[in-house]
């Protein structure tokens, strides 16, 4: 059996990559729409933290959902 080394850290730099961008789009939704809320309770303008917030968790799920693309072999 021959492993093929370059690959195998090509899916593991992929892999590394792709939860660290994750992680960041999720953890600046969250708090984009966190200050959203508590702008709005202070009376102030969140329309454009809210905008931003759903926009950042839109594009984690987007990479969530092209990860599971990738992956499973009958979506090709």
């Amino acid at each position: 059996m021959r492993i093929d080394w370059a690959a195998l850290g090509v899916v593991a730099v992929v892999s590394v990559t792709a939860t660290v961008i994750f992680a960041t789009l999720l953890a600046l939704g969250v708090r984009f729409v966190s200050v959203a809320r508590v702008r709005s309770s202070e009376g102030g303008s969140a329309t454009l933290p809210l905008t931003a917030g759903y926009a950042l968790l839109g594009c984690a799920a987007l990479l969530v959902l092209f990860c599971l693309y990738l992956i499973v072999p009958q979506f090709h």
